[in-house]
């Protein structure tokens, strides 16, 4: 009986939490970690030697986590790399990371393809210098309708982007697909 007591006092006090959209943080220390790798931004680098040393680190990541759904942190996100896809259960949040953007203007494209959770997303910039900022928030609303959101960013060059999807329900999945281009 008193086990039953607590389990419900728990479980009122899970459901009864605010939650609200996350912020800006939870890419923050990968993005950190990101730049004391590469050193200083240097936008004179060429395309070529820098997308080889993307995927090095993506190697590596995948190697380590397989970037899928038992990942524990960020993942990665290459700019024109595709499409990264999953899923989002209640009261969880998935979060993905760029390189820094050679490019003024990043456009994320995120598409809701299945389930029905209410699902906030946070858009932030991580510079050089550790200023991180909002760019844009969004709320997928709770439906079973599919939907795309696109963002386009500016101001971007030489930034990490993260992107950063927190479900707000308890029982329903966010199934999504998200690329950045």
């Amino acid at each position: 009986m008193k086990r039953t007591i607590i389990f419900c006092a728990i479980a009122f006090l899970a459901c009864t939490i605010d939650v609200d959209a996350q912020n800006c943080n939870q890419g923050k220390k990968l993005a950190e970690k990101t730049w004391e790798k590469w050193g200083p931004w240097k936008p004179n680098i060429t395309l070529i030697p820098f997308k080889n040393e993307v995927k090095k680190i993506k190697g590596y990541w995948n190697w380590i986590a397989n970037n899928g759904g038992a990942t524990i942190g960020p993942r990665f996100l290459e700019v024109d790399g595709g499409n990264e896809n999953g899923n989002i259960a209640g009261q969880t949040k998935r979060t993905f990371v760029t390189p820094p953007s050679f490019n003024n203007t990043m456009t994320i494209t995120i598409n809701k393809y299945g389930g029905r959770a209410e699902t906030g997303v946070v858009i932030c910039s991580h510079g050089r210098n550790g200023v991180t900022r909002q760019l844009k928030s969004y709320t997928f609303p709770n439906s079973r309708n599919g939907s795309v959101k696109k963002f386009t960013l500016s101001g971007v060059k030489g930034k990490i982007i993260s992107v950063a999807m927190k479900n707000r329900s308890i029982g329903n999945k966010f199934k999504y697909k998200i690329n950045a281009k």
